[in-house]
């Protein structure tokens, strides 16, 4: 019953964001355990604490794009501009084109993170003295939550496409170095 609930989830999942949640699917097959686990560590990037609200998408986006492709970088772009930020912003950031403050510090304060940039203990001092340390940790929080899709597929072997993404009605060409260290 309750493997029943979770495919229907994700099958709501699936359609709100146009997304194939295939290894969802397959995850909650292999054990309801390991589906609640990944769902629970999830949870913790929901938290957005008193980050910025371009701030926190964005750097949602980059731990996405840290790990990806495609698909995860669409669904994090997409799920960013249902909260509010615009399309403008997210297009911006994935072509490397300069945006508003806010977004560019937590796109590139995620990236950082995740890449352990040089540049990362700067971007922090930044954010804590900007926002504060609960700003610092839900910015932490959402880049580090964003690449486990990815990476959750790679170990099931669901993440051999890679796509444009696609904001609003224009395919955006992402910078392919913004992925590198």
């Amino acid at each position: 019953m309750l493997r029943t609930f979770l495919h229907r989830y994700v099958r709501g999942f699936e359609r709100r964001y146009r997304y194939d949640g295939t290894y969802m699917h397959e995850l909650a097959d292999i054990s309801i355990a390991a589906f609640n686990r990944f769902a629970i560590m999830q949870s913790a990037g929901n938290w957005r604490g008193n980050a910025p609200r371009d701030a926190w998408n964005a750097a949602g986006v980059a731990g996405a794009l840290v790990e990806d492709c495609g698909p995860c970088v669409q669904i994090a772009s997409d799920m960013a501009m249902a909260t509010g930020t615009p399309g403008a912003v997210i297009s911006a950031l994935l072509c490397g084109s300069p945006t508003n403050g806010d977004a560019q510090l937590g796109f590139d304060y995620g990236r950082a993170l995740l890449l352990g940039s040089d540049n990362l203990a700067a971007l922090r001092d930044t954010i804590e003295n900007k926002w504060g340390k609960a700003a610092l940790v839900a910015l932490s929080l959402r880049a580090m939550t964003a690449r486990n899709f990815p990476v959750i597929k790679r170990a099931l072997g669901h993440a051999k496409t890679c796509q444009r993404v696609r904001i609003g009605n224009t395919d955006v060409v992402v910078d392919q170095t913004l992925k590198a260290a």
